[in-house]
């Protein structure tokens, strides 16, 4: 699934070069060329993202969207499918030491 961005740039750019150079032999070799340029550079590019991880203000937003989602009520485990378990706790932590939500029980209450 990760070439999808690269791939789909990549096609794109060689269809629009090999339709405006009308067809020809050089038209090909060059869409190509530079498809095959653009599909490198998105992948390093999209790779880079990927290794990187989401951003500590990303993770903040994708909890309280998930806080949201379950009645301004959250626990670390409805975290697990997007980060470890310890992320989680230490993310929610973080949040209730800048009063952004405060700890119940076994949860977080926003």
């Amino acid at each position: 699934m990760r070439p999808l961005l690269p791939l789909s740039g990549a096609l794109g750019l060689f269809l629009l070069l090999f339709a405006a150079f009308r067809f020809t032999l050089g038209g090909l070799l060059l869409a190509l060329l530079l498809s095959a340029f653009l599909f490198l550079l998105l992948d390093r590019w999209q790779g880079g993202f990927l290794r990187r991880g989401p951003s500590p203000w990303a993770r903040e937003r994708l909890a309280m969207k998930e806080a949201w989602r379950r009645g301004g009520f959250l626990r670390p485990e409805d975290l697990s499918p997007y980060m470890p378990l310890s992320e989680a706790q230490a993310l929610l932590q973080a949040l209730a030491g800048r009063g952004i939500c405060r700890r119940e029980g076994e949860g977080y209450r926003f």
